[in-house]
Formats: C-alpha cells, sequence, structure tokens
C-alpha cells in the first residue's frame, strides 16, 4: 500500500486539510504496523526506568490529538482524554485492546471532524489549552498533526529497541 501522502487530495476539502488528513491516515499506517501487534508485555515495556512505553505513547498519540480536536475542531472530549499527559505516558498500564479501540476510535473521529473544515475556517482564531490562548484553527491543526507524527517516530524507535 503507498504511504498515504502519493495518493490524490481528498475531495471535498482544501488542499490543507487534505494533507493533514493524509497525515494521520500515516499515523495510523505507522501504529498499525509497529505497536499494535505486539504482545500485552512488549506493549508496555519501558527501554529504561522513566522512558515511555510504547503503549504510553500511542495513549498520548490519542489523547493529545483529540484535546487539539477539540479546540480547533469542537470535538468531544471523553473523559480519560481530560486525564492528561502526565497519565498517557508514565500512568498504570491498561489492556492493549482498549488502548487500540480508542486510538481507533478517535481517529475515526477526528477525520470525520476534518472533513468537514472549510477553507474559510482556517484563519479563525480557537482558545487552546486551560489558559485559551488563541491561535489560528489552521496552525491548532497542523500540530494536531506533527505531533502525533513525532510521537509515531518514537513508537517505532521504541519498538526497533524491543
Amino acid at each position: 500500500m503507498p504511504a498515504p501522502f502519493w495518493e490524490p487530495l481528498v475531495p471535498g476539502v482544501s488542499p490543507a486539510v487534505s494533507a493533514w488528513i493524509r497525515g494521520l491516515e500515516e499515523v495510523a499506517l505507522h501504529l498499525e504496523k509497529w505497536a499494535f501487534d505486539l504482545s500485552e508485555e512488549a506493549f508496555w515495556w519501558r527501554p529504561k526506568e522513566g522512558a515511555n512505553p510504547i503503549g504510553g505513547l500511542v495513549r498520548h498519540i490519542t489523547g493529545s490529538s483529540l484535546r487539539l480536536g477539540a479546540y480547533a475542531l469542537g470535538l468531544p472530549l471523553p473523559e480519560w482524554a481530560k486525564r492528561g499527559r502526565e497519565w498517557e505516558l508514565q500512568g498504570e498500564a491498561e489492556p492493549k485492546e482498549a488502548v487500540v479501540a480508542r486510538f481507533r476510535e478517535a481517529w475515526e473521529g477526528l477525520l470525520a471532524g476534518l472533513k468537514g473544515v472549510k477553507e474559510e475556517a482556517l484563519a479563525e482564531e480557537v482558545a487552546v489549552g486551560h489558559l485559551g490562548v488563541r491561535a489560528p484553527r489552521a496552525h491548532v491543526l497542523h500540530h494536531l498533526v506533527e505531533h502525533a507524527q513525532h510521537h509515531a517516530g518514537q513508537v517505532i524507535y521504541a519498538r526497533k529497541l524491543l
């Protein structure tokens, strides 16, 4: 299967939104290949004390993407995603299948939300974070994708170390 960036533009959305959709599709492909087939023990393995396990990285990719999606797209934020970064990365292990299921559900919602973004809405400022700092919607969406890809790269590296 070719990388998503080789695919044609997503119909009905601006080229920028299409690029972000393709970027999130690539994150999903990487996680399917490098994380979701791991055993429970390997999913929560830490390369050293204090390092993030693959499961924590997947949980963080999901939670942070949902938080950014809530700011930029008005998507609902599940209670577990309000627990934040520390719990996602360093919190207790939970069943891998629960983490994977949450990721898949979140990605479906994010991709659907992105498909509804109109070109003229990209320049609008949205409130971000608990302080409500305002930023252009386009910047928040771009950060959502680059942040998810950054951590997907960490998953790949951790898997190679494993």
